[in-house]
Parts: structure tokens; sequence; C-alpha cells
């Protein structure tokens, strides 16, 4: 079986005033749906990915997309977590649902709500994302992890600010052409390149813009088996 997109729907991201947890899932879940022109009953599985970490007191957080619809009560819901990489895991999750013959047609989400978290909290709750008996105590937090990863390449590989610096461009260029995106600003490559007041050192070689914004926001994937998909 191959896995085939045939719906999505995504949120904006940033601090979002007045958005729940709750909220957030079952409004990309139920678009998602509709995107896809099919009713919440022709769903076999959900997938959620859902990194939390204290981010939510609802810890049990599968149950959510439920809310989006009567018509999902019963559908069987899983909750996947892997840090940074919870989106990409949730997704898997549900190819490969999909190519065990397992299920036709699966609805992906993710999410997560960041910024109602106090600041000290935050860095506590990212942390938790590392080796926490070796990297507990890293000074500026799960910044600082990436900070020594970075600092070892470049002495192993000579001094890579340039790259980073390109890329921290080129990412908030394109953000400028992204309605969804937190941050619309084009920063330019200069500005990147620099230590500045405003674009300090956080960790080690990196910058502040190296280094991504806390967040809010959702986005929804239908999945299908590609027999399924052509029918659409």
């Amino acid at each position: 079986m191959t896995a085939c997109i045939v719906g999505w729907a995504h949120s904006r991201f940033g601090k979002l005033e007045g958005e729940t947890l709750e909220g957030l899932i079952t409004k990309v879940a139920s678009e998602a749906l509709d995107h896809a022109g099919i009713g919440p009953d022709e769903v076999d599985e959900i997938v959620l990915g859902h990194f939390n970490a204290g981010f939510s007191a609802q810890d049990f957080t599968a149950s959510l997309v439920l809310q989006a619809d009567d018509r999902l009560r019963f559908k069987p819901a899983t909750r996947v977590e892997n840090a940074c990489a919870t989106g990409s895991a949730a997704v898997r999750q549900g190819v490969r649902a999909i190519d065990a013959d397992a299920a036709r047609i699966v609805l992906v989400v993710g999410a997560e709500q960041m910024t109602t978290t106090s600041g000290p909290e935050i860095g506590k709750n990212l942390l938790k994302a590392s080796y926490l008996p070796e990297e507990g105590d890293t000074p500026a937090g799960f910044a600082g992890v990436f900070g020594k990863i970075a600092q070892a390449y470049f002495q192993r590989y000579g001094d890579q600010s340039d790259a980073l610096a390109m890329i921290a461009a080129k990412n908030h260029r394109n953000g400028v052409d992204n309605p969804y995106a937190q941050m619309r600003k084009d920063f330019g490559y200069e500005f990147c390149r620099h230590e500045s007041e405003k674009n300090p050192f956080v960790a080690g070689p990196l910058k502040r813009t190296d280094c991504s914004l806390v967040s809010d926001g959702a986005a929804a994937l239908v999945l299908a088996d590609t027999a399924t998909a052509l029918k659409m």
C-alpha cells in the first residue's frame, strides 16, 4: 500500500490568545476532514502527535481528537511523542497503519500549546527532551544542548557561522510568504550573521535567530491508501 495525502488543515503559529489545546485539535481535525471531503465515520484510525512534557495538565490527549465529532467515537486513537520529531512520528505511524493494511483512512493531528506556560517552566519542560542524567543542568537549557552540538561541529569542520546565518535568513525570508508562520519578518543575512543587542548569542555559537520560538498551533492530515484516494 502507498499512503496518499487527501486532506489537510493548519492553524496559525504563535501566541494564540483565547485558544485551548482541545480547540486547536478539534478545529484542524474537522477542517482536514472537510478538505478531504469525507465524513468522520470513514476514518479507521487516529494518530495525535503531542509532545506535552508538562505544558498541558490534560496528559491523555489522544482522546481530544474525538471531540471534533460524535461520529469519531470508538475510533482507535493513539498519541505519539518523539521530542522535536513528534509530528513526523505521528505521520509515520499513520503511514505504517496504511502500509500494514490495518487502515484505509487515517486522521493524523499534531498540536502544541506552549505559550501559556511561564518562562522558567518552559525551559524545564523542553529540557525533558534531552538525556537528563547528563544534560539536565546544561546552561541555557535545551538551546544549550544544541549549542554544544554546534560547538563540536565547529571544532571538527571549522567555523560554520556563515552557513548558520544563511539558513536563518532563508527561513525568516520564507516566513514572510507563509500566512501560518509565527514571525513574518525578513531579517536578512547581515542581521542573522552578526551578534547585536537584538541578536545576541544564546548558547555556544547559536544566536537568537538560530533558535526557534515557543509557540501554539496545530495541523492535521488525512491519509488514505492509493485505491481509496483514487476514488475520491
